[in-house]
């Protein structure tokens, strides 16, 4: 009964979650690189992205047949599902081999109530895709003997999954760590020819899926480009965060401690071939963290998705073990449950529609510029429009332009490409160029166009060159413009401007085309249209 009640609460409360809880700033920016494979881009070359390449480039066929669309986000949620649905049912696999078909049952169940696991897997990332590879992988590996042909398949399903995520070199490291750490706990030889043979075999079947890609790539022209994105680039973070060292430090000590404390609990655990692959789950989870916790920087509870399905299966297979009857394990896994609840209430702001701000800045994006027209915006959350600067605004971006790593081109770029929109303003963007664009850029809602008010002393000055308007709060303004008598949209040269205008009040300069789509510095859009 409980368990019933438990099932129907995580299916309503997703369901409402879905189409409620706001977008992550990663969902459009994944999204972003799938569009330019539909635009006929390619990723790292034509524009960039710092990620592995294969969650974009399967995504990107149903972001074609889907068009452009404001609430494009919500359609492309829709596969996370399937995905969400594939790790449940590994996790239900695996945990009913080795625990119990009740721990089994209670492990789905937690873990789809799990707010971090909840709501992450809600949002449309490569993170999804990559645990659910993963997840295959643990399901093939706990089939049987490890057999050479065991081995190779979970290389060549892990070596998909590096394609997805570069985070699955912590997997794979991890794995070998447990391999190696349970070999241990219980005392047993290592046999330097055997554990060679499987490697090599891991290896083979490893190197298939990036071999593949890399030869793409090579194809497109774009091998050295997602070599510098994916791998030189993602080192900036090391050179601008402080405590690497000692993360780099304190983990050969974390390895010690869990090999010490693993080797305590085999000795009381038993050696039966389900007792050792449990053994061996719970050091691919304390591998798993310890070794995130060390080799990684930006660690965030995306990145915990692989670990969460082993937490919970030996979470709920040590309270079904030690619980003294039915109803005291439907009683703490109800009390588990209504504590993640509220908690996923709080995160959700009591699942307060949260899509509204980033359907809105896709429907004005759409309104106010056309598909061939440069778009300035952070990391893509505008999908459909091409950014005149290579690079996004993303966290190792911003550090490695503040310390110097990287150049601030921003504003050079956005003049070159004739980039006559914007986002609005935000401490993200880079001090130099946020000064640029706040000077020569105004708010017509949630974006910001070429512009500017024109000065008491009847001044302006023009940073990107293009067609422009004079209006006050009516609509187009009169007066002298340079000299000559101003009677509409006019293009302008680059540098300073005189208007003198022909009745009191404020007047705006602004990019022609958006006062003609219906944007204006005097009225705002805040709303979809």
């Amino acid at each position: 009964m409980t368990l019933t009640a438990l099932v129907t609460l995580s299916l309503a409360l997703r369901a409402v979650a879905y189409f409620r809880y706001r977008f992550d700033s990663d969902e459009p920016q994944h999204l972003h690189v799938a569009w330019g494979w539909t635009a006929g881009l390619v990723q790292y070359r034509d524009y960039f992205d710092n990620h592995a390449p294969l969650f974009h480039m399967l995504s990107a066929p149903l972001l074609k047949a889907l068009g452009e669309r404001a609430d494009i986000l919500l359609y492309m949620r829709a596969p996370m599902l399937p995905l969400f649905a594939i790790v449940l049912g590994c996790t239900y696999a695996i945990a009913r081999r080795f625990y119990s078909p009740r721990a089994a049952l209670w492990s789905v169940v937690m873990l789809s109530l799990y707010p971090s696991f909840f709501l992450k897997s809600l949002e449309y990332r490569t993170d999804n895709l990559w645990n659910t590879v993963w997840m295959i992988a643990l399901l093939v590996l706990t089939g049987g003997t490890a057999t050479l042909a065991r081995i190779f398949a979970v290389g060549v399903i892990l070596g998909v999954a590096a394609c997805v995520s570069l985070k699955t070199s912590f997997l794979v490291l991890s794995l070998a760590l447990a391999a190696i750490g349970t070999r241990f706990a219980f005392g047993e030889r290592f046999r330097a020819a055997e554990l060679l043979g499987k490697a090599g075999t891991f290896t083979a079947g490893f190197v298939i899926a990036p071999a593949a890609i890399a030869a793409w790539f090579a194809h497109l022209g774009a091998l050295p480009n997602l070599i510098y994105c994916a791998f030189e680039f993602n080192k900036l973070i090391a050179q601008t965060t402080a405590h690497v060292v000692l993360l780099r430090i304190s983990y050969p000590f974390a390895l010690a401690l869990v090999l010490w404390y693993g080797r305590q609990i085999a000795s009381r655990s038993g050696n039966d071939a389900a007792a050792r692959t449990r053994f061996f789950l719970g050091m691919l989870l304390a591998m798993c963290a310890v070794t995130l916790a060390g080799l990684w920087v930006l660690i965030s509870p995306r990145d915990l998705l692989p670990i969460m399905p082993l937490m919970a299966m030996m979470f709920c297979g040590w309270v079904v073990r030690v619980a003294t009857d039915r109803r005291t394990v439907a009683a703490a896994f109800a009390t588990a449950a209504v504590f993640f609840v509220a908690v996923i209430a709080y995160d959700t702001g009591w699942f307060e529609n949260g899509t509204a701000e980033q359907i809105t800045l896709m429907d004005q994006a759409l309104h106010l510029t056309k598909p061939d027209e440069p778009l300035m915006d952070l990391k893509g959350e505008t999908v459909y429009r091409r950014r005149p600067y290579y690079y996004i605004l993303e966290k190792i971006t911003r550090d490695a332009i503040r310390a110097g790593l990287l150049p601030d081109r921003l504003a050079e770029a956005v003049v070159s490409a004739r980039c006559y929109v914007v986002q609005a303003d935000g401490p993200f963007f880079p001090a130099r160029s946020r000064m640029f664009l706040s000077a020569h850029f105004m708010a017509v809602g949630r974006l910001r166009a070429a512009g500017q008010w024109v000065k008491a002393d009847d001044t302006f000055t023009v940073a990107v060159p293009g067609d422009y308007v004079l209006l006050d709060k009516t609509g187009e303004t009169a007066g002298m413009l340079d000299g000559s008598t101003y009677s509409g949209r006019r293009r302008l040269a680059a540098g300073p401007h005189h208007f003198v205008r022909s009745k009191p009040g404020r007047v705006a300069l602004l990019w022609a085309p958006a006062f003609e789509r219906g944007f204006s510095p005097f009225h705002l859009k805040d709303r979809d249209f």
